[in-house]
């Protein structure tokens, strides 16, 4: 399995955000994206993940194209788990079900291991307007990661947690795209936290 991306261009008021722009990141490994604030990091998960289209080039997961000048998959048909910057978890509906949303397997082993891994086990029936900023991110974490995605994308997936989380969050997304075989992008600015990553893939954006 692999995320490619060929040469793909965004602009955005006539301004080039991402401009020929080309990667590739395989099966178990990671991909940070590096680049100064605004250089177009979040854009370029959001292309990826098909909530914005490219003005050209190609996106393909896993021999299926996703985005070039003549197919476009929608969001929801794309099989990628997204750790949004924000989180965005359902506002109405308790921690359980935010993770189990679109879990594909309610009643899996899996599921108990990762409340466990992110010590969440006492939080989930607390609505997320009761959450700090760091049960939610591991909240979202989780939810992304039951889905059993095809590809791992994660925005900022670090910047609330203290380090004891962090160490576990880390351990645990290696432990699982190794295990399923996947790959995963990641957005961060303390990019010091891969140095223990031995599959690590630097994609800078100028």
């Amino acid at each position: 399995m692999s995320i490619i991306v060929k040469n793909i261009s965004y602009s955005l008021n006539n301004n080039f955000l991402i401009k020929d722009l080309s990667f590739e990141v395989t099966n178990s490994n990671f991909g940070v994206i590096e680049g100064i604030s605004g250089i177009g990091k979040t854009t370029l998960l959001n292309l990826i993940a098909g909530l914005k289209k490219p003005m050209s080039g190609e996106i393909i997961l896993n021999n299926k194209i996703l985005s070039n000048d003549h197919e476009f998959v929608l969001p929801e048909n794309r099989n990628i788990g997204y750790v949004f910057q924000d989180f965005a978890l359902f506002p109405h509906i308790n921690v359980k079900k935010n993770i189990l949303f679109a879990s594909k397997n309610k009643k899996s082993n899996f599921y108990l291991k990762v409340i466990k891994k992110l010590n969440l086990e006492s939080h989930l029936q607390k609505m997320p307007h009761e959450l700090s900023g760091g049960l939610m991110q591991r909240v979202a974490i989780c939810r992304a990661l039951l889905m059993e995605p095809s590809l791992l994308i994660l925005d900022e997936p670090f910047s609330n947690l203290d380090y004891e989380n962090s160490i576990n969050v880390q351990s645990m997304l290696k432990e699982y795209i190794s295990e399923n075989k996947i790959p995963c992008l990641i957005v961060s600015h303390n990019t010091n936290l891969f140095n223990e990553f031995s599959e690590l893939m630097r994609i800078e954006l100028r």
